[in-house]
């Protein structure tokens, strides 16, 4: 909601200014919500807006701008403006510093840096059935070779040929955000855990066929905490044949 009004918030403002007759930057806390709920569908209901307008409610009027400004139901460390006094302050310090230093800023010290954190984020999930870490982890796939047989430059002539899985321990089970694996573009190990068959990769070849285990079923729900999905995370890289690879796979 919060983001909402950063967003829009000059349409909120003359939208609120329409209904203020004498321009006093108050509206009646019925007005106020009867226009909130026309501008922003998604407005909590009951207790949660209640509690949310209650603190700017004075004498049964709402300050409009106070509320859009988010400073009485959105920690300060998250608030877009609480940040604007600090850039100013900042720019004066080192104005000052460079002053006293002939021209040359001093260093910034260790501690004083804050990081504005995004708000809308959400938890990992829990764990998956099997115990392991929340779904959004995938397992990575890794060839068992042989390479005192095999390499890069003394590669097996059919696939059948290269038998080192059968004498050579497994490695060891590893699971890794989806987010990195698409990142390194790891198809083997989004084609399994996404459940692409080869015909659908199309040009790009998975080492292993589509999987029916529960624990590697089709997953197009998967939405890491900034809500962003494989696909969403694919386009941002620019990895077209990798996007088409994902929309392929539905």
């Amino acid at each position: 909601m919060y983001d909402f009004f950063c967003v829009y918030h000059d349409q909120f403002v003359d939208a609120f200014q329409r209904l203020d007759a004498d321009q006093s930057g108050t509206l009646k806390t019925e007005e106020f919500v009867a226009a909130l709920r026309n501008l922003y569908s998604k407005l909590p209901s009951g207790a949660d807006l209640k509690r949310i307008i209650a603190p700017h409610v004075r004498e049964g009027t709402v300050n409009y701008r106070e509320f859009l400004s988010g400073i009485k139901f959105i920690n300060k460390k998250y608030l877009v403006s609480a940040h604007e006094d600090e850039k100013k302050k900042a720019k004066k310090t080192n104005k000052k510093k460079k002053k006293k230093n002939g021209g040359k800023a001093g260093r910034r010290q260790r501690g004083n840096t804050k990081v504005i954190m995004p708000i809308c984020t959400q938890d990992e999930g829990p764990r998956v059935a099997d115990g392991g870490p929340p779904a959004v982890y995938l397992d990575k796939k890794v060839l068992v070779t042989d390479l005192l047989r095999f390499g890069r430059d003394r590669r097996p002539r059919h696939p059948i040929e290269d038998d080192s899985g059968w004498y050579l321990a497994a490695p060891h089970r590893s699971r890794v955000h989806f987010r990195d694996l698409v990142r390194a573009r790891d198809v083997n190990s989004l084609c399994v855990a996404l459940g692409i068959t080869q015909e659908q990769s199309g040009s790009v070849r998975p080492m292993w066929p589509s999987v029916t285990d529960d624990n590697y079923r089709r997953r197009p729900e998967l939405v890491d905490r900034f809500y962003k999905t494989p696909l969403m995370v694919a386009c941002s890289s620019g990895d077209l044949q990798l996007v088409k690879l994902l929309i392929s796979g539905g």
